[in-house]
């Protein structure tokens, strides 16, 4: 099945959405990282699931594809 055509325009668009939610989710996993487990923790994983499937959908139509980078200690 053929892609469908996206318009400049609106790649453009879901690339500048998709920058801008890498960056508010790198924020918001930092902001968890430093809290006690309770209700603003629960908030916080909520919202990082709903960023992340909206990353998901800008990346798709954007033609940009977020990359987990995980560090390894393989020599």
């Amino acid at each position: 099945m053929p892609a469908p055509m996206v318009a400049d325009e609106v790649r453009q668009a879901c690339r500048i959405h998709a920058r801008l939610l890498d960056a508010f989710i790198t924020l918001t996993e930092q902001e968890l990282a430093q809290l006690a487990p309770g209700f603003a923790e629960e908030s916080l994983m909520e919202s990082l699931e709903k960023m992340r499937a909206a990353r998901k959908s800008y990346g798709a139509l954007g033609g940009v594809v977020a990359l987990d980078v995980v560090a390894s200690n393989a020599a």
